[in-house]
């Protein structure tokens, strides 16, 4: 394959640089992954999409790329990949300090080249993003981007928040740091000190956007060529380069997959697969296409759920849409669910409610939440019952309203390259249509729907992803932005728009009427933490200019991120802004050659840690599922007759005593003798049950606060005593017995030239993590055109 001519710009770009370490190119064997993607876009050579700051860069696509440390949104919990560790301080004044301590070893390359990564490239990443694109704002103040984002030392970076924010230091460490060599990126860096926050943007606008930059990946993967025909290429770093990323992944199964390559191309999957010219497909199977799949020779699928959540968003400006009564009656018993998703795959979950939320992730919320929840089955009679009660009248099998209009959906806008939306709305619409409500679907092309008419917000009714996110610890990755606000209530065109609001009463999951209560929030620090006023017992209003502030400065598991959900579901379920159909199944079609995956099904389905292998790095911002190149650094796949390094750790019970926090993280924190023995009776190797543990930790904290400084010193010692009794499958039986003592004592100190009496930003608009938004933002069409 000739490589294209952006390999001579980096060769001459990076000339100058001098290298650390020699690079031991090998030969390499295993499986090459070749994967087709919808494509809607157009690749230049010599243009920058290999910029992290151009507008529909492709970085994001390569799959090389990775955070300080991932958060799984279905545990709760970080693991380090870059940094080693971090401390947060939260200071007297409401500000706080992020230290992160960066692992060594790992390398910036770009299969010729090497960069070593410090804490300066990290640096070059968010002071640019800072300063000049106001990225975290308000809660990191731009104006202050030249003291609030320093390198200590070349492993350590700090991050001063003016205005503390979990989500903010959540979307600092979860975010992948995308191709910042600082060598290369010096002179924005250099330039943007000299400027003030008016011209910085000007120059981040006309200059920085602009920078044709050379490619560099940061991670076990790196893209080793990107044609004019879209196909993009992937390969595994040297064996000397993966040492640390051993550390960062320690059952990584890259070895097995050196190559991924990816298609984007608009020939139909079903042509490709028979053809036998990819051997891994992500999609949205129908019934019709997985009896096609299951009869081509070679080829197995797997459903996954998705957690997109898709509806009808009917505009609320349009008469008498504006009513909340009416909708709630139309879209809570109107809509025949079951019918719409059977229409396309029965394999999925209808969406039963009018809060955005499903059955598969309902368990993860508190009772004070799930309390307020009522479900919606298709009960056209009762639908029928509430119109009339409020002067609707049905003539000729059309509903009208009291004034004598027809009531009617108007035209429903769509994209017609999703054909599980298109067909699921099709039938939902039918149905309405039954029940005395017309709709008429307008199924446009992909590129107009998604660049023209659905941000245009002048539509009567569109098909709309109503969330996504992975229940209640995830619930920050959506509702921490303004992107739902903006696009599913349409107040986004002026979020002080006052919008109605009351509770639910709940009985036996159904709701028997409504009251408000004021909410205030008094210990966050926002400027007004008012969230609901009451006007009286029934009905209040809700401040979402507010309610996003506290949201974004809530911790995931607080009381008050708690009690802002249960308001905002509230709202939901009052107002019904979103027609919820159903959850669809997502469908991956792979070559049984490739990758064997009974195991995980066999043996893990069904818990939380199943789900966090699939799906918990389908984030927003984060690279998707469609490439499999995470369920290859954690070690959940390898080929047919291949154990893989996860399946044999699980068994021989080294997850947990070598690394308990990528045990906790995963969602397996403790050993699960069930998982273990059907692991081992599948690959047919011994495995280890855990028998007792006992646990002794002491920690000590001392907090020396002061003006301008925190000091935190910690130490803390833990001795833990494990028996195991090693059980093979085969024959042989051993008892062994081990004490592991741990003793760990840090001390971390933020220096006095840390200001912390800076002005605070307080009545600025939540932009919630920005990072993740604009990347959702850049690639929402093609996340939503490659659901197919």
């Amino acid at each position: 394959m000739n490589k294209p001519t952006w390999r001579l710009v980096i060769a001459v770009a990076v000339a100058a640089i001098a290298l650390t370490v020699a690079v031991v190119q090998a030969q390499q064997s295993g499986i090459k992954i070749v994967v087709p993607t919808p494509a809607y876009f157009t690749y230049v050579p010599g243009t920058p999409v290999w910029n992290p700051y151009a507008p529909g860069n492709l970085l994001w696509w390569t799959t090389s790329y990775e955070p300080f440390a991932w958060y799984n949104t279905f545990t709760g919990q970080f693991w380090p990949v870059l940094a080693e560790n971090w401390t947060i301080q939260v200071l007297p004044n409401g500000s706080a300090v992020l230290t992160v301590y960066l692992r060594r070893g790992f390398y910036w390359f770009n299969g010729t080249n090497t960069i070593p990564f410090t804490a300066w490239d990290a640096y070059a990443y968010f002071y640019i993003g800072i300063k000049a694109f106001y990225w975290y704002y308000p809660f990191i103040n731009n104006t202050y981007a030249d003291e609030d984002v320093r390198v200590l030392n070349n492993y350590t970076i700090q991050f001063l928040i003016q205005k503390y924010s979990p989500s903010t230091v959540y979307g600092i460490l979860t975010n992948p740091i995308y191709n910042t060599p600082y060598p290369i990126w010096k002179w924005a860096v250099d330039a943007l000190k000299t400027m003030n926050v008016t011209q910085a943007a000007f120059f981040g606008q006309n200059n920085i956007t602009k920078f044709v930059a050379p490619y560099y990946g940061l991670g076990p993967y790196y893209m080793t060529s990107m044609t004019t025909s879209l196909v993009m290429t992937i390969n595994v770093e040297p064996q000397n380069l993966l040492k640390a990323w051993y550390e960062a992944y320690p059952f990584g199964t890259w070895n097995y997959y050196p190559e991924i390559e990816n298609w984007f191309t608009t020939t139909p999957w079903l042509t490709l697969l028979k053809g036998y010219k990819v051997n891994w497909i992500w999609m949205s199977a129908s019934s019709a296409m997985a009896a096609t799949i299951n009869s081509t020779p070679g080829w197995s699928m797997y459903y996954l759920p998705t957690f997109w959540i898709y509806g009808i968003l009917v505009n609320p400006y349009y008469y008498p849409w504006n009513i909340p009564a009416v909708r709630r009656a139309v879209f809570c018993y109107a809509v025949n669910r079951t019918a719409a998703l059977d229409s396309y795959n029965p394999i999925g979950i209808t969406d039963d409610y009018l809060a955005p939320v499903s059955s598969i992730m309902i368990d993860t919320f508190p009772e004070s939440i799930r309390s307020i929840l009522f479900k919606c089955p298709y009960d056209p009679t009762k639908a029928a019952q509430i119109l009339k009660s409020m002067g609707f009248y049905m003539k000729g099998g059309q509903w009208y309203t009291p004034n004598g209009t027809p009531l009617t959906l108007g035209n429903v806008y769509g994209p017609s390259g999703i054909t599980n939306w298109i067909q699921m709305a099709t039938t939902a619409l039918t149905y309405l249509g039954k029940f005395g409500i017309t709709g008429q679907l307008i199924a446009q092309d992909p590129g107009v729907f998604f660049g023209t008419t659905y941000p245009g917000l002048d539509w009567e009714s569109s098909i709309v992803w109503g969330a996504y996110y992975h229940g209640y610890w995830g619930a920050w990755t959506w509702f921490g932005s303004t992107y739902w606000l903006g696009q599913f209530t349409q107040a986004g065109r002026n979020n002080s728009i006052p919008w109605t609001f009351a509770f639910p009463n709940v009985t036996n999951g159904e709701v028997t009427g409504w009251y408000c209560k004021p909410v205030t929030i008094t210990d966050l620090p926002v400027l007004n933490g008012t969230i609901v006023t009451c006007i009286n017992n029934t009905l209040g209003y809700i401040n979402f200019t507010n309610w996003l502030t506290a949201f974004a400065a809530a911790a995931p598991g607080s009381s008050d991120y708690t009690e802002l959900l249960k308001v905002l579901f509230s709202w939901y379920e009052y107002w019904a802004p979103v027609m919820f159909i159903a959850t669809n199944w997502e469908s991956t079609e792979y070559q049984t050659s490739v990758v064997d995956v009974n195991w995980l099904f066999k043996c893990t389905y069904g818990t939380i840690f199943f789900d966090s292998l699939f799906r918990m790095f389908e984030n927003p911002g984060v690279p998707w599922a469609g490439i499999p190149t995470y369920l290859i650094l954690e070690g959940a796949y390898a080929p047919p007759g291949k154990i893989p390094p996860l399946a044999q750790a699980i068994a021989n019970d080294s997850l947990w005593t070598k690394y308990p926090q990528y045990a906790a993280f995963l969602g397996l924190p403790s050993p699960d003798a069930s998982i273990q023995a059907c692991v081992a009776s599948y690959f047919h190797i011994p495995y280890t049950p855990v028998t007792t543990t006992t646990t002794t930790t002491t920690t000590t904290t001392t907090t020396t606060p002061v003006t301008t400084t925190s000091t935190t010193t910690s130490t803390t010692t833990t001795t833990t005593t494990t028996t195991a009794t090693a059980i093979s499958t085969v024959t042989s039986t051993a008892t062994v017995t081990s004490t592991v003592t741990t003793t760990a004592v840090s001390t971390t100190t933020a220096v006095s030239t840390v200001t912390v009496t800076k002005p605070v930003i307080s009545t600025a608009l939540v932009i919630g993590i920005v990072v993740i938004v604009v990347v959702v933002a850049a690639v929402a069409a093609l996340i939503a055109l490659r659901r197919r």
